[in-house]
């Protein structure tokens, strides 16, 4: 159950829609160009792996781009279309919402970065190295746990997530 949505704002909306057109047409282009003929081919294989693993990338980045977060059952949970992520949230050590100007300068070490979000492995000066759950590139929420990975999510209300946390650790 998502209990806080996870948006894409306009910049990763317009790099989803841009990157996906020009992935599907490289892919797909080379087999309806007049130059291109079977005869002079030995194996036409190649041309067809290449929209197969555009289609496959396309999917797997989708699958594992956040959708949602929620905090239920003691577990604090990253809903994407594959698979789940879960932490739980006895490991948490703090929730804070942060401004845009602390994770500038943020370097995507192993992840994505535009395509249906922002998620991965990140690391900047003030966090380290971090895990990213990110839809848009404002409205940012770091998750500190207790064994030092740091985690980045941009919940669309980041001060009713922060409070929905406080609340849950009260009791």
């Amino acid at each position: 159950m998502i209990t806080h949505k996870a948006s894409m704002d306009n910049l990763t909306k317009v790099l989803t829609i841009v990157v996906t057109i020009i992935l599907v047409l490289s892919g797909f282009v080379p087999i309806f160009t007049s130059e291109f003929q079977f005869s002079n081919v030995v194996s036409p294989g190649p041309f067809y792996v290449m929209p197969f693993a555009i289609i496959v990338i396309l999917l797997f980045t989708y699958g594992f781009s956040p959708k949602g977060y929620a905090l239920e059952d003691g577990q604090f949970t990253v809903w994407r279309p594959f698979k789940a992520k879960q932490f739980q949230i006895s490991d948490i050590i703090s929730v804070t919402a942060v401004e845009k100007k602390n994770l500038k300068g943020s370097i995507r070490t192993f992840g994505v970065g535009g395509l249906f979000g922002y998620f991965g492995l990140f690391r900047n000066s003030t966090y380290g190295n971090m895990i990213w759950f990110a839809t848009r590139r404002d409205r940012f929420v770091v998750i500190e746990r207790s064994n030092g990975k740091t985690i980045v999510i941009t919940p669309d209300d980041p001060a009713a997530f922060v409070s929905a946390y406080e609340s849950i650790r009260r009791k």
